[in-house]
């Protein structure tokens, strides 16, 4: 029998955890990310509201292409796994036209 890789791997549950990070912006990047939530939220049933954190974090995470996937996978083994699970556990969506 051969071996089968999966992306539940050990490493991308372990990229999985959640890590605090102290960042420095200006107080208009902050007001305008607490207006994207504020906009995402209107309307939103208990299970849809997000808060600054999901904001933020998709903002950082959406950027990245299908191309890149090799090179990240190579520098941070377990990151293609890791990614592929953070989208399907993802609770923020973009809105229409984005």
């Amino acid at each position: 029998m051969s071996n089968v890789a999966t992306l539940a791997s050990s490493q991308s549950e372990a990229l999985n955890r959640r890590t605090t990070v102290a960042v420095e912006l200006p107080e208009f990047v902050v007001r305008a990310l607490q207006h994207r939530v504020e906009v995402t939220n209107e309307g939103a049933t208990p299970d849809e509201v997000v808060t600054l954190n999901d904001v933020i974090e998709w903002y950082l995470v959406s950027p990245l292409s299908v191309k890149e996937l090799p090179s990240l996978e190579t520098a941070v083994p377990g990151f293609s796994g890791a990614l592929a699970k953070w989208i399907f556990t993802s609770t923020y969506r973009p809105e229409e036209g984005e």
